[in-house]
Order: structure tokens, then sequence, then C-alpha cells
């Protein structure tokens, strides 16, 4: 049980790190408002269901439809960002685009952090709480 909650603590860190340095290095100074707005609503849903996750971890909600809920969201933001970061490095891969991955490794390093994030939290979704 520690084991399986560690690892998806790592996840719920790694999938963070990577959309908060993402969001600082993918976007440019002069990018519209919703370049922005998209990291901010990533980040904002990440942190909503992994605080509803960690309260039920922490016993302070017991509910088991909340539980339950907030681990099927965050399994599917997982997959979907997981699908998300995949079509980024393979966009990234024609060169000569403005916004996302150039597939350089300062790109190629938040992409991995959330994709490891993603990868280890559907590896533990699998595995009984």
């Amino acid at each position: 049980m520690k084991y399986r909650f560690t690892l998806r603590l790592w996840a719920i860190l790694l999938m963070a790190a990577g959309y908060g340095w993402a969001g600082g290095h993918f976007i440019p100074g002069d990018a519209p408002v919703w370049a922005y707005a998209f990291q901010f609503c990533m980040l904002l849903v990440l942190f909503l269901l992994a605080t509803g996750f960690l309260k039920a971890a922490a016993g302070i909600v017991t509910a088991a439809p909340r539980v339950r809920r907030n681990m099927v969201g965050l399994t599917i933001f997982s997959v979907l960002t997981l699908l998300i970061n995949i079509a980024n490095i393979v966009r990234g891969a024609g060169q000569g685009m403005h916004y996302g991955s150039k597939n350089s490794f300062a790109d190629i390093v938040p992409i991995a952090l959330i994709i490891v994030g993603d990868i280890m939290w559907l590896s533990m979704s699998r595995a009984p709480s």
C-alpha cells in the first residue's frame, strides 16, 4: 500500500513539474492569452484532482464515490496528457513551429517528466488501492 501510494504521489509530482516547466519554457513572451490559459487549465485540473486524491489518502474524505472519482479523473488526465505529449513530440519533428516542442533537449525534458508521470500513474491505476 505505501509503495503504491508513493508511486502515485511521484506520478502527480512529475506531471505537475512537467507542466510547470513546459509552461515556462514553451510559451514565448508574445504568446496569445489562450496559450497561457491552456497551461493554467492543465495545472488547475491536475491540482484539483490531486488534492481530492490526497485528501482521500489522508483519511479526510472517506466517501468511496469521491475517492474513486478523483482516481478515475487522474487516470483520464494521464491518458489525455500522454496522448497530447506524444503528439507534441511528433509535431516537434516538423521543425519551424513557434509553439510547442522543437524536440531539443530543453523541450524534451518537461515532456519526459509528464510522460513518465503519466506512465507511473497508469501503471498504478491497474493495481489495487
